[in-house]
């Protein structure tokens, strides 16, 4: 019986071992990889702010015919001719030479002594814009009246004159404050074919 029980310890002896083995095997094979270095920092700038495009420069013809020429010398070859008035566009310079663009899109060279800084063309409106407060009336007990004034309004956008349309108000002293209101009103003038044009503007004043 003793014989019996000490093969059966040897024999078991080399199951334990290699069940060992296989249980750190796998401990090593599960076992979680070690986490990556963090990032290093670095300097964060603001973005640069987008900068708009340059508005597009215009000339206009003052001389009664001109030639539009291949190059910026009077040597160059006539590749249009242009009048008095016609906008160009300016793409380019050298000396007093502009080179420019026709709205037919011919390119080509004009001398700047006989051309001039177009101004931007404001867009049409029908309307006027009032650019000062128009005064709050006010009266204490009954209403006294009121005065209406029709005010003629030049390009400026100021009032070159006034009639008097209505006076209910009934005293100089209430006329003389409305008028010298209406007065010192300023507005931006409507606009057609780019240019301000005059207007009649009628005041209100209740007293």
């Amino acid at each position: 019986m003793v014989a019996v029980k000490t093969t059966t310890l040897r024999s078991a002896a080399p199951l334990l071992v290699a069940a060992l083995l296989l249980t750190l095997t796998g401990a090593c094979k599960t076992a979680a990889p070690p986490p990556p270095p963090p990032p290093a920092p670095v300097e964060v700038k603001p973005a640069a702010e987008a900068k708009p495009a340059p508005p597009e420069e215009t000339v206009r013809v003052t001389a009664s015919r001109l030639n539009v020429r291949s190059r910026p010398t009077t040597a160059g070859a006539t590749v249009a001719r242009v009048r008095k008035g016609e906008r160009l566009l300016v793409t380019g310079r050298d000396g007093e030479w502009l080179q420019v663009t026709l709205a037919d899109g011919t390119s080509g060279w004009v001398s700047g002594a006989y051309v001039r800084k177009d101004e931007p063309c404001p867009g049409d409106k029908a309307s006027a814009e009032l650019l000062s407060d128009v005064p709050l009336s006010f009266s204490e007990g009954a209403a006294i009246g009121k005065v209406v004034i029709e005010a003629t309004v030049d390009t400026s956008g100021g009032v070159a004159s006034t009639k008097v349309v209505q006076d209910t108000a009934g005293t100089p002293e209430l006329l003389a404050r409305a008028l010298d209101e209406v007065k010192a009103l300023k507005f931006a003038p409507p606009v057609r074919n780019c240019k301000p044009v005059p207007f009649i503007y009628t005041y209100t004043r209740n007293f």
